[in-house]
């Protein structure tokens, strides 16, 4: 009986000991590389208007650049990326220094957005009455990250 206790105790210790996998930092990077391509079109995020966008992955701690705020999103809702532990920012609208957690974001979208290839983006804010103040202003809507589904984004 104790050789079943004690082999019963380690395997239980054992699966305490979690999962080694890196994880992402809690902070975005501040600044933009000047080298920092769009993951889909390989162009310079910095060559578009408009906010940008960085996925952190926590398998690798690697960083993923987006020239917009729609590429962004279109990324996280990839059946490959769908259900893996990513922390995603998008630079503020109001001060495009400031990244915020896609979550947090106020999203703003509306036909006199910015246009990235054709397509409309997302404008994010810092919060809601600076989010509903734009969107009277160009005739937009706001939404959070959970109000945009793959359809939205064409996917």
């Amino acid at each position: 009986m104790k050789k079943i206790l004690s082999a019963l105790t380690l395997a239980l210790l054992l699966t305490a000991c979690g999962d080694d996998k890196p994880t992402a930092p809690a902070e975005p990077i501040a600044t933009i590389p000047a080298d920092a391509r769009d993951y889909f079109n390989q162009m310079g995020v910095t060559d578009t208007g408009g906010s940008k966008g960085q996925v952190r992955r926590s398998d690798s701690n690697e960083t993923v650049w987006f020239d917009s705020v729609r590429t962004t999103l279109t990324y996280l809702h990839l059946p490959e990326t769908a259900n893996q532990p990513l922390t995603a920012w998008v630079s503020a609208h109001d001060n495009p220094a400031q990244w915020l957690a896609i979550n947090d974001a106020w999203l703003v979208q509306t036909a006199d957005a910015p246009q990235l290839i054709g397509k409309d983006d997302y404008i994010p804010f810092t919060d809601q009455a600076s989010a509903e103040k734009f969107a009277d202003a160009h005739h937009g809507k706001v939404l959070r990250t959970g109000d945009i589904s793959e359809a939205d984004l064409q996917l």
